[in-house]
Order: C-alpha cells, then structure tokens, then sequence
C-alpha cells in the first residue's frame, strides 16, 4: 500500500466528519493497545527475571510503556501531516533537554501532552479526543498507586530485627513492599514501595510509631 493508501486508510483528519467513521474509533484505538502492551513486552523482558527490582527499574519500565505509545501517536500525526515530523522531533529535542520535566516518564507525558495539542491544532479531533481518554486511563493507571524508595538509618546490630518491623508496618499502612535490600557499611536499608496515592512522610511516621525506640532509625521518605 502507497502513502496514498496509507492516508486514505487513515482518514482521521482533518476535521469533525471523521467522528462520523466508525472505523477509525477501532484503528486508533487498536494502534495505541497495540503499541502498548509491545512496550510492556520489552519493560517486563524475561531476561529481567531474578535481577534485584530497585526504583530505577521499575521507572524504566514506565518510560518503555509510555514512549512505545507517545510513537505511535506521532507516527498517526506524521501519516495524516507528514511535515510534522521534524515539528515534532524538535519539540521533543526542546522539552527533554530545555524543559525541566525531572523524571523521563514525565517527559513523556509532557510531550504526550503537546502531541494532543498538536492533534487539536491540525484538526484531527477524533484522535485529539480518542489519545485524551487513552492516555488519561494510561497515567491513572501507572501514576494511582506511586513508588517510593525509602531509606532508613539504624545500627547494624538492630538491622535485621528492625527489617522485619518496619516491613510489617508498611504493609498495614496499605503499602506493598516491592524490594528491600541493606547497605551494612552505611548501616542503611532500602524499601521498594508502591504506596495508596495520598500515603506521604507523615502518614509513615504514624505507621512507624509502633516500633520500639531501640530499633527505630533516621527515616528519609522522599517526597
């Protein structure tokens, strides 16, 4: 199939009549599941089975998922407007070194946000409208439930006594314990966890209370 198919196949702008092609509603949406669940095949690899789970893993895995469908919204863009690809590749080049977004995940959704503009812009309403919803249920999805490492000072001879406590308390606070690992030369240890959205540094002090002074640490919850 020529670019003329191609274009003629993807009829999703410009313009309001493209609501009225039910078809299209299914090909973008098959285009963004597909795109994403092959970048959930490359974040959760086999190959990765058994190697320590740490947070930068784990924000990897996001960053996969996200950019496997921020692609496929620009190759829908580029195929309706195919000058839009250099547009696009700057924006991009401007928001990941110019812009301060912190986390490549919220790069992503930073520039998944300027490609809806973009769809708006151009006049491709339906798939403005179809990739909100899409990438809405997306963020809810990877963003409802945060992961937090959690580093905690105590005394080496107090460690492993101490491991045990704080991750039962974790755990009744409504919090999953992902990964936990011990820094013995800085007497440290390091919790994985994947919190309740609202769950902060002053609800884990509450749910730290309980733990015997002698085996309590210097807590550092990132914000």
């Amino acid at each position: 199939m020529g670019n003329q198919g191609v274009l003629e196949h993807l009829n999703v702008g410009p313009g309001w009549e493209a609501f009225t092609q039910v078809e299209q509603y299914s090909h973008v949406a098959i285009v963004l599941i597909c795109a994403t669940l092959s970048g959930a095949l490359l974040a959760y690899h086999p190959v990765y089975r058994g190697r320590p789970l740490t947070l930068d893993i784990l924000e990897q895995r996001k960053t996969i998922i996200i950019y496997s469908a921020v692609g496929a919204l620009i190759a829908i863009i580029c195929t309706v407007a195919p000058s839009m690809a250099f547009v696009i590749f700057g924006i991009g080049g401007l928001m990941r070194f110019r812009t301060n977004t912190g986390e490549s995940a919220v790069t992503g959704q930073t520039i998944m946000g300027t490609l809806i503009g973009l769809c708006w812009g151009l006049g491709m309403q339906l798939v403005a409208v179809l990739a909100t919803f899409y990438f809405g249920v997306m963020i809810w999805v990877l963003e409802a439930a945060p992961i937090k490492k959690v580093t905690i000072g105590i005394e080496l001879a107090n460690m492993q006594r101490a491991a045990d406590l704080y991750r039962e308390a974790l755990v009744r606070a409504g919090c999953r314990v992902l990964a936990h690992s011990k820094s013995f030369k800085k007497e440290q240890m390091h919790f994985v966890v994947r919190v309740p959205g609202n769950f902060g540094a002053d609800e884990a002090l509450r749910a730290f209370a309980d733990i015997p002074e002698p085996l309590r640490g210097t807590i550092d919850w990132p914000d």
